[in-house]
């Protein structure tokens, strides 16, 4: 027997689905800032090691040499990738989105059974919702349009 949800159990579903899908980017991009993050650090430190050790092993310059241009070039990569991309800035909105879904959900919880009723707070908690959506929306696009030049 399937029971048929109300309009206050409904939206309760969206804003759970959409906090978990501003979670998982949130920590996606957190992961993948992170990543490049080291990865720069990495092989930064890996360029300072093999030009103070270039002179000394004479027999191995030219790989030396060959490593030393890899690992630059890589920081270049890896730099434009952090440039285009922007993770800790996608992280830094998805989790903000999250922080205003999370207070959104706990109004809801809070909400007494005469206002799950009303049509007036349920239609006051779905702008709510939209506007959080629609802010975190503006921001992704805002930073999407920056790093095109736009």
């Amino acid at each position: 027997m399937n029971k048929t949800l109300s309009r206050f159990e409904i939206l309760q579903q969206e804003i759970s689905k959409m906090i978990e899908f501003s979670s998982s980017r949130a920590k996606r991009n957190k992961k993948n800032s992170f990543r490049i993050y080291i990865s720069i650090a990495i092989s930064s430190a890996l360029i300072t090691f093999l030009v103070a050790v270039g002179d000394d092993f004479k027999e191995y310059r030219t790989i030396i040499k060959i490593l030393t241009l890899f690992f630059s070039a890589s920081s270049t990569i890896f730099a434009a990738c952090d440039g285009f991309y922007n993770h800790k800035e996608l992280w830094v909105i998805y989790g903000e989105t999250r922080g205003r879904l999370k207070e959104l959900e706990l109004k809801t919880k809070l909400a007494t059974e005469q206002d799950k009723n009303d049509p007036d707070y349920i239609d006051q908690i779905h702008k709510d919702f939209q506007s959080i959506v629609n802010h975190g929306s503006f921001k992704w696009k805002e930073l999407r349009l920056e790093e095109n030049g736009n």
